[in-house]
């Protein structure tokens, strides 16, 4: 069995639930930029505090080990074959503290933080990639690069009728963005990636987490299982 450590989203989380027999996730973190990863912990008492208030312990999990900068250090310490990485998360804006980033995520809005004066990166712009590929760099030079895996999704435009997804704007918007963190990879570095036909690239208006452009039909994760079948075997 493979033991896979995945740093991205529900995207990746989602599609091995589909082959438990045959990958093993040995630790899922979410919600945290890659432009930030390597950097120092965020001092930062009132966003801690909303932190410690969540009512979830998957929630604060995740957004503790954002604040605390402890994704390399949890990497290094969980025995692994694959590190599975998506780009999914990278879509909420950065927000900056000192000589630190954090992620303003979804939970961290819903438990009522707000940035107020403090400067905020947005998703899309050059400050942005500048950051995340620093990140990036900071990331690759401290895992092992054959274990590294690029689940390379995108957000789905449409559902399985054919009807186009809400907020169409927004989605390709999102896409955009996407490319432009997959094109600067690619310009840079070279890793085993998954790719998907358009053909799968649709949402699936029953998923168990709610309709969102990136909770996909079943044959998206299958497609996914059997990309990463097919890698790992060669890298054996």
């Amino acid at each position: 069995m493979q033991r896979v450590f995945i740093l991205g989203s529900c995207v990746s989380r989602d599609a091995l639930e589909y082959a438990s027999e045959e990958f093993e996730i040995v630790s899922y973190l979410a919600r945290t930029s890659v432009a930030s990863i390597g950097l120092s912990p965020v001092d930062d008492t009132e966003v801690r505090e909303i932190v410690e208030r969540l009512p979830s312990a998957f929630q604060r999990r995740m957004l503790v080990n954002d604040l605390d900068k402890t994704t390399l250090s949890v990497i290094a310490g969980i025995e692994h074959d694959v590190v599975l990485l998506d780009f999914i998360d990278e879509r909420f804006d950065l927000i900056i503290a000192g000589d630190s980033l954090f992620s303003l995520s979804g939970e961290l809005k819903n438990g009522g933080f707000e940035p107020g004066e403090r400067d905020v990166i947005k998703p899309g712009g050059e400050e942005f990639l500048v950051h995340w590929i620093a990140g990036l760099e900071r990331f690759l030079a401290a895992v092992e690069p054959a274990t590294l895996v690029l689940n390379k999704a995108y957000w789905a435009e449409a559902f399985p009728d054919g009807s186009d997804a809400s907020s169409l704007g927004w989605i390709r918007n999102n896409n955009a963005f996407l490319k432009q963190l997959y094109d600067a990879l690619e310009e840079r570095w070279t890793l085993p990636t998954i790719t998907y036909p358009e053909s799968v690239v649709l949402a699936d208006p029953d998923h168990k987490w709610g309709r969102a452009p990136y909770h996909y039909v079943k044959p998206f994760y299958e497609h996914t299982i059997q990309s990463l079948q097919a890698l790992t075997a060669r890298s054996e």
